[in-house]
């Protein structure tokens, strides 16, 4: 999966979606909190809307509360020595999940979902551009039915040692995508693709009493796979000004015209689109 998505929905929307008890994003919410990201161009480094759940350290007994946050795309280990690595990591790969000493704590312990529009993919053309080098269509990958999506992802909290402790900002809060390989159809645009957490999925990958990797592993393979030839998702090229990351229009998650497109190949047939 490339490090590239949409979410344009307004914080309620999500709120509601979500089933969220604490908004901390929206001016109606409990609290201020940082600023979101919302954009049709969502990139690594950036802030938006995640949901995760935690328990309450003053009420130890009570359910937990979930939570509407803005956390930093590109995951920072509790025990890095700095952020700076930060935007390397924005995916985790679900083969290495559970095992990575930089993803596996927060695999058990502090996993959340991150709401998306669709997701940008490019697929790598036969034909080249004039400069020789292969051309690349970006595709948007979304919904069918326009409805959010949910990708898995986990989150982890680093203290920034450089900071004084009364410092309110020495706390990074990052997250990454759970990316796994990419469902038949999809591997025509990459050979990875995010982990799609279906509505039924939500509330036990939120549910942080879920903590045996067992569990987390059985709930991972719960996921279906069959998303796009399904019909549950489609995908469709947009404009090639998504590559660049202050492009965020509304309009670059619409359809490219057929007679704009160049060697591009049909996601379900295999088929030539364009020339």
């Amino acid at each position: 999966m490339c490090g590239r998505y949409a979410l344009r929905r307004d914080v309620d929307d999500l709120v509601e979606e979500f089933e969220v008890d604490e908004d901390t994003l929206s001016p109606s919410g409990s609290g201020p909190g940082p600023v979101a990201t919302l954009s049709t161009n969502v990139a690594p480094t950036t802030t938006p809307p995640v949901v995760l759940e935690r328990f309450r350290k003053d009420d130890p007994d009570a359910p937990p509360t979930r939570s509407l946050r803005a956390l930093r795309w590109g995951l920072v280990p509790s025990w890095s020595k700095d952020d700076s690595g930060a935007a390397r990591v924005v995916n985790a790969r679900v083969e290495t999940l559970l095992s990575k000493p930089a993803f596996a704590k927060a695999a058990v312990a502090r996993r959340c979902l991150v709401p998306v529009d669709a997701w940008y993919e490019w697929q790598t053309s036969g034909t080249a551009t004039e400069g020789g080098k292969p051309r690349k269509q970006p595709f948007a990958v979304g919904a069918a039915d326009g409805s959010v999506l949910s990708l898995a992802g986990i989150y982890e909290f680093w203290k920034d040692p450089a900071k004084a402790e009364d410092d309110p900002t020495r706390w990074l809060v990052s997250f990454a995508v759970v990316t796994t390989a990419a469902e038949a159809g999809l591997d025509r645009l990459h050979e990875r693709m995010p982990v799609v957490v279906p509505r039924d999925l939500r509330d036990a990958w939120l549910d942080p009493s879920l903590d045996d990797a067992d569990d987390v592993q059985s709930l991972l393979g719960a996921v279906p796979r069959d998303l796009f030839l399904g019909g549950a998702l489609e995908a469709h090229p947009v404009s090639r000004r998504v590559g660049n990351v202050r492009n965020a229009d509304p309009g670059l998650l619409d359809p490219v015209p057929l007679d704009e497109l160049e060697g591009v190949v049909d996601l379900r047939t295999g088929e030539l689109l364009g020339g």
